[in-house]
């Protein structure tokens, strides 16, 4: 981030994600920007309301950690 405030977004939709957006299986963050972390099922990382969390959790944990 660019200062020391920070927006955590997390958007709802009806639909999945026929995609999936690439990450590094180790830092969970986006291959071609290590300061984005992509979760969820949007991201194409889960299939329901609470796989979403867990993986939201383990971004969460990994962003922390970065």
């Amino acid at each position: 981030y660019y200062s020391s405030e920070a927006l955590l977004l997390g958007v709802e939709s009806r639909t999945s994600s026929p995609i999936r957006i690439p990450r590094d299986p180790d830092t969970l963050s986006y291959i071609s920007d290590p300061g984005l972390f992509p979760c969820g099922e949007g991201a194409g990382y889960s299939g329901g309301i609470v796989s979403s969390a867990v993986d939201g959790l383990r971004c969460a944990e990994a962003a922390a950690a970065a």
